[in-house]
């Protein structure tokens, strides 16, 4: 059973300079909102442009980290076992919080990325004859080398991406 994580839209109706009490306006709420936004986004993108190879990849799979132990589950705290920080490179001071958030959706991307890979080489590796029709055959050779978690859906869309690859560049079938 793979897990499922929820996200939430959240409003911010008002915001309070916390030093002298003084509101602050829709406007300028909703820039620094954005600027913050902006920011982290950016430190998430370095992140996972810097450790988007082969052996951090690896590093990361593998699941456990350089002092023998698993990697935690929470990926900002696997980011920081692994020693994989991020630094500002527009020269503001970043709290400990942004920083966390950074290194949480760079750990979600680059652990989908892993379990991708996984997904589309069982794909590939049990390659039917025809794709739109696997035989009972055909689908316990897929399931055998499937990773734990993976869905029908899941199956179905990465194959027909599969096969629409093939198809544009006249593969009949992959290597």
């Amino acid at each position: 059973m793979s897990k499922l994580t929820a996200t939430a839209p959240c409003t911010a109706h008002g915001a309070v300079v916390e030093q002298t009490g003084e509101v602050v306006a829709h406007p300028l709420l909703a820039q620094r909102v954005t600027w913050l936004a902006s920011l982290a986004r950016e430190l998430t993108a370095d992140l996972v442009a810097a450790r988007w190879n082969p052996a951090d990849l690896e590093a990361l799979a593998c699941g456990v980290g350089p002092d023998g132990r698993a990697l935690p589950a929470k990926g900002w705290m696997a980011m920081r076992r692994l020693g994989w920080g991020v630094t500002s490179v527009s020269g503001v001071h970043v709290c400990d919080r942004v920083v966390r958030c950074a290194q949480e959706q760079a750990a979600r991307t680059l652990r989908l990325a892993l379990h991708r890979r996984a997904l589309v080489a069982a794909i590939v590796a049990s390659w039917p004859d025809d794709p739109r029709a696997r035989t009972d055959a055909e689908w316990d050779a897929l399931r055998a080398v499937l990773p734990d978690g993976v869905t029908a859906a899941q199956i179905r869309n990465r194959t027909r991406q599969i096969a629409a690859y093939l198809d544009e560049h006249g593969v009949s079938r992959p290597i």
